[in-house]
């Protein structure tokens, strides 16, 4: 600017032989300034300046802190209490098939899930701990893709068809992103290896295609896929569950007093005493929602309304008032830990 324009001008000055202009201190002052403003600016992703949508690198840095706002990030998702979780622990519904398609999906998925557990060398007794780790680091990548392509197909369907979706695509959504928060959860606890990214690779490599081919041909044999899934997740968490507080087992030593990563507390409004195992029932308690959710939606036509619109409005509201009144769930208020043991040696 200005700087630049002087030099110019002094140049000129001294190639005709003339003695050089005196240039009054303020401008001198105003193109130093100018120069020094030119040789300091920060590109804006480095400011210090906030995002609308926290994308800067700094700000991602503070994922997972106390004090980080999951509204911006995250839908709403169902603030569990601990009366819910209990209940569901202690009521594990499963479909049973009644159609061909559901004879065919149930096949399919309880064959990839022995598959699964021969791979990762799980067991309902006595797990060891690395088993589980790297099982619910490939679970969750797993469970997360069926949610998203059957939003993007109705997103299309909406779009080519010039009609509404009637609901569907938020809910959809909203299960594909709570998947893979447990994922991120998880991964603020465990490790991945070569092994487990090869794994998580395979699985979306396998399943996004088989679940597009799946809502191409029948939509609610898809649904009654992840139904299915669900089912076996709902098993493999509340199994884990009850071994970490089963005193003796693996698990027990391991997680029985881990404490709960700062993401988890801030997604499902954890109290600050909450431990790694309150958020397993959490993400249990998802599951489970997760395979009501689908089974609903296998029985049901595309244009049909999704009943499930007003429990996300009520979800949201529930979260809010929880964040406005700086409160949390009931969840991880009691202590649980050994409580079935003694009481089993009672009997």
């Amino acid at each position: 600017g200005s700087h630049s324009a002087m030099q110019s001008l002094l140049t000129r000055s001294l190639a005709r032989g003339c003695r050089p202009l005196a240039v009054p201190a303020v401008y001198r002052q105003c193109a130093r300034s100018a120069h020094s403003a030119a040789n300091d600016t920060v590109h804006f992703r480095e400011s210090r300046t906030p995002h609308p949508l926290k994308a800067k690198p700094w700000e991602q840095a503070e994922y997972g802190k106390k004090e980080y706002n999951a509204r911006y990030a995250t839908t709403a998702n169902h603030i569990w209490s601990k009366e819910e979780i209990d209940h569901m622990l202690a009521n594990l519904w499963q479909h049973k098939p009644q159609t061909f398609s559901d004879k065919f999906v149930h096949a399919a998925m309880y064959g990839l899930y022995r598959s699964f557990n021969f791979i990762t060398g799980y067991k309902a007794e006595n797990t060891p701990v690395k088993a589980v780790e790297w099982r619910l680091i490939v679970l969750e990548s797993f469970a997360g893709v069926p949610g998203f392509v059957a939003a993007m197909f109705r997103h299309f369907r909406s779009l080519r068809n010039l009609c509404r979706d009637h609901g569907w695509i938020h809910t959809l959504l909203e299960e594909a992103e709570n998947e893979r928060m447990h994922l991120l959860t998880c991964m603020k606890m465990f490790d991945a290896g070569i092994i487990t990214r090869t794994l998580v690779i395979s699985a979306q490599v396998v399943m996004t295609p088989f679940v597009a081919a799946l809502l191409i041909v029948k939509p609610g044999a898809a649904h009654r896929f992840v139904g299915y899934l669900e089912e076996t997740a709902c098993i493999t968490y509340a199994n884990v569950i009850h071994q970490v507080e089963t005193p003796g087992t693996p698990l027990h030593g391991a997680w029985s007093d881990v404490d709960a990563p700062e993401i988890a507390k801030t997604y499902w409004k954890l109290p600050d005493d909450a431990k790694w195992v309150d958020v397993l029932k959490c993400m249990f308690a998802d599951e489970c929602n997760h395979r009501d959710v689908n089974h609903t939606f296998a029985t049901m036509s595309s244009d049909d309304p999704n009943p499930f619109v007003y429990k996300h409005q009520a979800d949201a509201l529930k979260a809010w008032r929880l964040e406005a009144e700086g409160s949390t769930t009931n969840l991880g208020c009691e202590k649980t830990l050994g409580v079935k043991s003694m009481s089993a040696a009672a009997s």
